[in-house]
């Protein structure tokens, strides 16, 4: 049976469904199947965990998000990820269906920075399959996922004190979609613990992309520590306005 493909479970406690192309555009519009195709769906995707069978379900991009979306309710993360790299080394989704390779790959950094700031639990050999997977992902590099999964791969690079390695992580989630103002707050935030990186020209960017960033820097405690950065920004942007 052929199942639609951008039909898209959400990965949550919530009972609504979104069309994959909705889901990345973040956008909220929300599709309710029959009951009869949800119930079955959802007994194809417990039919992952069959060995011969369960092979050939995680070529379905549909029956693979309904199958995350079980594990994450039943916090069963070990088959989660499990799934989840299997997917990600598979050509199917590769070399065909690329759009939705960085989407899942970007569920996988929102779990796993989920886990990390409810219950403080941190997977450093994770984070380092999936930064390697992810510089070798598949081409190409744009697209808000990408930005996502780079802004995460950014992050995690920051915390183990390699700033620079953070920051030619966040150049090229600032690339891939340049209607997200935070890659550019981020680079310019990044710039404040080293030198060499203009946080004024960064921060200024942010905000022409998004105004709120001028007022999250007004209430960021590293910001606050630098206001002369903060005064310069407020005169271009003001300037340019």
């Amino acid at each position: 049976m052929a199942l639609d493909a951008d039909i898209f479970f959400m990965m949550s406690d919530d009972s609504g469904y979104r069309t994959y192309k909705d889901l990345i555009h973040n956008q909220g519009k929300s599709i309710y199947p029959t009951s009869i195709l949800v119930q079955l769906i959802e007994i194809l995707a417990r039919g992952i965990y069959i060995p011969i069978i369960g092979h050939f379900l995680c070529y379905s991009f549909t029956i693979v998000c309904c199958a995350l979306s079980q594990m994450r309710h039943r916090r069963n993360y070990p088959e989660l990820y499990a799934l989840l790299i299997s997917c990600l080394t598979r050509a199917v989704f590769r070399k065909k269906h690329v759009h939705r390779w960085w989407y899942l790959m970007r569920f996988a950094i929102a779990v796993s920075q989920e886990r990390q700031i409810n219950w403080l639990v941190r997977d450093v050999v994770l984070e380092d399959n999936l930064i390697l997977l992810g510089s070798l992902g598949p081409r190409p590099l744009k697209g808000y996922d990408v930005a996502y999964s780079f802004v995460g791969y950014s992050l995690w690079l920051f915390e183990r004190g390699d700033i620079w390695g953070a920051i030619n992580m966040v150049r090229i989630a600032e690339q891939a979609d340049e209607t997200w103002g935070y890659p550019e707050y981020l680079h310019g935030w990044y710039g404040l613990f080293t030198t060499g990186v203009d946080s004024v020209e960064h921060f200024a960017r942010a905000v022409h992309i998004d105004w709120s960033f001028l007022q999250r820097m007004k209430q960021d405690k590293t910001c606050k520590e630098h206001p002369e950065v903060l005064h310069e920004v407020q005169k271009r942007t003001l300037v340019s306005k």
